[in-house]
């Protein structure tokens, strides 16, 4: 299939003016100023000088459904892949969290392969709150190793619902980790969800202080809560992922701003939001994340005044580099057709390795569309 975007206003996500874009196959094959196909029979599409920026790359989501704090009633239902395209992510990472007892990682994984089957680019982290880590083949290591849609681990600190993992396990799990990920070839992340307790990331400072591990592996989360550590940790050459929630447009656009390449932006999409009382004994509050909030928050970004290029970057090309999507991230030649056109603030399309998920505002249909 090939594709012609004619008079985009580019961000790749870097400011590129006004340019024509051909899409062959799965990949981006030329941008010019003018293309012209001549003859050939392909999809000519007019962007009518609207903004067209690369598919959004979510970092944290719970593809099955996250939650069960609340009893197994409260257990999050899973995400729509029509949800997805429609909010413009065409790459995303899922996830456990702190249900590892009645949601496992085969289920997760093969979640993940049908959002593939589906049209979308996606991956896996094993483990979920706990340590040690739930797995699929018994070894954190292996399956990073072994099964190509795992790319890392999940791990909670800081919370009163994680395991309560010490320094030394949270370095041997790291290492593991490491060590799998050169064998085979991926990123490598520890995916840190970092709770609200004071404690915050205390422990991968001690990581990286005590030992010679590559910061990049570690990768914290929800660190709208703790900005003081936010900023040390990128001081130090680590990424930072903020949460689509309240404020967190204001926090990544500060941080942004001194770290434009580290700072990445998630939804937390269908985890549960519980609000907790003072003793932490009982939920006074629910709510679920959303992967519609990736866009909003990047509309919040855009409109703020903050360079629309450090915007793009938390939710595309920097998402991209933490988790090591060589392919991702970017609109270039020889990059993976990912692509987002913009009529204003709504989407029009959305390209996803040079297919069609949004087509005129009208999103591929998910197969039980009809029923649930």
């Amino acid at each position: 299939m090939m594709i012609l975007i004619k008079n985009a206003r580019l961000y790749s996500p870097y400011e590129m003016g006004i340019k024509d874009i051909l899409v062959a196959g799965t990949k981006i094959e030329a941008i010019k100023d003018k293309i012209d196909v001549g003859a050939l029979d392909i999809d000519i599409i007019d962007a009518q000088g609207e903004m067209v920026h690369p598919g959004l790359i979510d970092p944290h989501v719970h593809a099955i459904g996250g939650g069960g704090e609340a009893g197994m009633l409260s257990r999050v239902p899973p995400l729509q892949e029509r949800k997805i395209a429609e909010s413009g992510v065409t790459s995303l990472v899922g996830l456990l969290g702190t249900d590892g007892y009645t949601r496992g990682v085969k289920e997760l994984v093969a979640k993940i392969k049908g959002f593939k089957e589906w049209g979308l680019s996606a991956w896996a982290l094993t483990g979920s709150y706990q340590v040690p880590s739930i797995t699929i083949t018994g070894s954190v290591g292996d399956d990073i190793t072994f099964i190509d849609e795992i790319i890392g681990v999940k791990v909670a600190v800081a919370d009163h619902r994680c395991s309560f993992p010490t320094t030394e396990e949270l370095i041997r799990l790291a290492s593991e980790v490491r060590i799998a990920s050169l064998v085979a070839n991926k990123a490598g992340v520890v995916h840190f969800h970092v709770g609200a307790s004071d404690l915050g990331i205390s422990q991968l400072f001690e990581i990286v202080d005590r030992t010679h591990m590559p910061i990049r592996h570690l990768f914290p989360t929800h660190m709208g809560g703790h900005m003081d550590m936010a900023k040390r940790w990128l001081e130090k050459g680590g990424n930072v992922d903020i949460t689509c929630h309240s404020d967190a447009d204001e926090k990544a656009a500060s941080l942004l701003e001194l770290y434009p390449d580290r700072v990445t932006l998630s939804t937390d999409s269908n985890g549960s939001f519980p609000k907790w009382n003072d003793d932490k004994s009982a939920i006074i509050g629910m709510g679920a994340g959303s992967i519609a909030e990736l866009k909003n928050y990047l509309d919040k970004l855009l409109a703020s005044g903050l360079d629309k290029t450090l915007a793009l970057k938390a939710v595309t090309e920097n998402s991209a580099k933490a988790m090591g999507f060589k392919s991702k991230g970017k609109i270039e030649v020889g990059m993976d057709a990912d692509i987002v056109i913009r009529d204003g603030s709504d989407i029009r399309y959305v390209i996803a390795n040079g297919s069609y998920l949004v087509k005129e505002r009208v999103a591929k249909r998910s197969m039980y569309d009809d029923i649930c």
